[in-house]
């Protein structure tokens, strides 16, 4: 009967819906199966490898490393043929005049420290476990911050600070990584140090015919003892400037002995910070404060026919320039506060020399005291360098970033000056001012 035909025809439409929606089902389940599979695969190898890529550096990689070392060979040997040619032979200066030795060292500094630290890297991803594709440093090796630590832990917060917690972003302003990092920054900035010191020793040996003792590399007993006197004043006005801070309530403490990764050794993350600091402090030392200051200011009295002290002085202005420059790509370093602080830290550390008869060691130590002691034992920012670890860990207002400067710590901020000051106190205290011609300079 047609009712008959009707349901049996219902009945085969139905079966054949059945059919695909089976079918669709069964592909969405083997899609969801494969999608799931791959996403375990991934996981896997996260974990397996870090945060990077497994993947052995391959060819094009290589060959870019490959290329930036020929590139290096090439700036060292059209230098060395340009010293050996008397092409820029000052008779004034009784050597190659100062402007081809200054650009080349700015060109060959940058080469050879961005090439060096690559490798370096390599040494440090090595250490640390890592395998990534490419030699050049990833994203999250250049982060200034780990956003993944959960930082300042809520219960260790005043009433008024915690109230600043739940904000985006940083309201705290401090930048913290891991220790591993650390590790890896540390083998950079050593690779970057080593790069500084080869180009200052070419430059010295092949064009001023000099050693690296003429620019207060003397590396004696004097030296270190100056050393080890600027560490302690450079820790002294660090302190100094973190009981002003904490006392006017510009940073809260918080506690003693912080490792931002709970699962991390604190002895270990504090070690990779003062390999680093250390590099920190001789890359930027030997380069300004020791051939850009001494060469500068002898050209000056070649030229210009001033007096050593003046021609020092000039020279002096010339490297807290290129110092400021240093630190502009540092977080809060564009600031014009920072920029102004920076300027008046490369004058000290320019007198540093001044009153020590030309000598670098008093000017190293106060450098490192100064970084490690800012970053890893009073918990501030130090030109937004990150943290692993610090011995006093303190929270910055998140309302008076004018006062402490914010992501850049204190030398963004009003008390660096009166701290710079206090340390030129002490060099005189110490070493008096220095009477007559500076002898050095001429030697």
């Amino acid at each position: 009967s047609p009712f008959e035909r009707l349901n049996g025809e219902q009945a085969l439409s139905h079966w054949r819906r059945e059919m695909k929606r089976g079918s669709k089902e069964s592909k969405e389940s083997k899609e969801s199966k494969e999608s799931k599979e791959k996403a375990d695969k991934a996981e896997k190898k996260k974990k397996k490898g870090g945060n990077a890529r497994p993947e052995r550096p391959g060819l094009p990689a290589l060959c870019f490393l490959v290329l930036r070392t020929m590139f290096l060979v090439v700036i060292f040997g059209i230098g060395y043929a340009i010293s050996i040619s008397n092409l820029f032979y000052s008779e004034v200066e009784k050597k190659m005049s100062i402007v081809p030795r200054l650009l080349f060292l700015l060109v060959a500094q940058s080469a050879a420290t961005e090439l060096f630290a690559i490798a370096m890297l390599q040494l440090g991803r090595r250490l640390c476990g890592d395998e990534v594709a490419t030699f050049e440093p990833t994203r999250s090796e250049l982060a200034v911050n780990d956003s993944s630590i959960v930082w300042p832990r809520a219960e260790l917060l005043s009433q008024e600070l915690g109230r600043f917690a739940s904000k985006a972003g940083q309201p705290f302003f401090l930048n913290h990584v891991r220790g591993r990092r650390r590790c890896k920054d540390a083998f950079m900035r050593l690779g970057m140090n080593m790069g500084s010191f080869i180009t200052t020793w070419f430059i010295v040996s092949w064009m001023d015919e000099s050693s690296l003792a003429s620019l207060g590399l003397t590396m004696d007993q004097p030296f270190f003892v100056d050393a080890g006197i600027g560490l302690v004043v450079g820790i002294s006005i660090v302190a100094f400037t973190f009981i002003v801070e904490l006392t006017v309530g510009w940073v809260s403490f918080l506690q003693l002995f912080e490792v931002f990764d709970q699962t991390e050794s604190f002895a270990r993350c504090f070690f990779w910070d003062v390999v680093f600091h250390l590099n920190v402090a001789l890359n930027e030392e030997l380069p300004l404060r020791g051939w850009m200051l001494h060469n500068l200011a002898q050209a000056c009295t070649a030229h210009l026919h001033l007096p050593p002290l003046y021609a020092f002085i000039f020279a002096m202005l010339v490297q807290s320039s290129f110092f400021v420059l240093l630190h502009l790509n540092s977080p809060g370093g564009a600031r014009l506060p920072s920029m102004i602080n920076i300027f008046v830290g490369g004058m000290a550390g320019g007198l540093n020399v001044l009153f020590t008869g030309g000598r670098l060691g008093f000017a190293l130590g106060w450098h490192f005291g100064w970084n490690i002691s800012m970053g890893n034992i009073f918990g501030l920012s130090t030109s937004g360098i990150p943290i692993s670890a610090t011995v006093v860990s303190v929270a910055p207002h998140p309302e008076k970033q004018a006062q402490h400067g914010g992501v850049f710590g204190p030398e963004g901020g009003l008390i660096s000056p009166i701290a710079y000051g206090l340390g030129i106190f002490l060099l005189v205290a110490i070493y008096g001012i220095p009477k007559g011609d500076i002898y050095w300079l001429t030697t």
